[in-house]
């Protein structure tokens, strides 16, 4: 399944992760988010994925595999978080402390076509 999005006249192509390389239910999700880098300003990037453990988030700024960073989600306070993996402009990341599961069921729920 192939997701297009459009961002600032840029057109990306959103692949979803591989099934084996999740360790939590990840859900679809259509939403925008915070996004900064430690000592950078914040900008807003678009959610297609989340779980417990972390999100898939689109966006056309090139954070490196590694980085922390940090991401204001809908209704919570900025949670820190380390990208794992890149593939064009789709990022994987890691929450450091994931969500507790309650929480990541209603994020996923009120996101779902938001």
């Amino acid at each position: 399944m192939e997701i297009s999005a459009v961002i600032e006249t840029q057109k990306f192509k959103v692949r979803p992760a591989p099934e084996a390389a999740r360790r939590s239910k990840r859900a679809p999700v259509k939403a925008r988010a915070r996004f900064r880098e430690p000592g950078l300003n914040p900008f807003d990037v678009d959610l297609f994925d989340l779980s417990s453990t972390g999100f898939r988030m689109v966006t056309a700024f090139r954070p490196q595999i590694g980085k922390h960073i940090w991401v204001n989600l809908p209704g919570l306070q900025p949670l820190e978080a380390v990208v794992r993996r890149a593939d064009g402009n789709n990022y994987g990341c890691e929450f450091i402390a994931p969500l507790h599961p309650a929480v990541a069921d209603h994020l996923q729920a009120r996101l779902r076509g938001a």
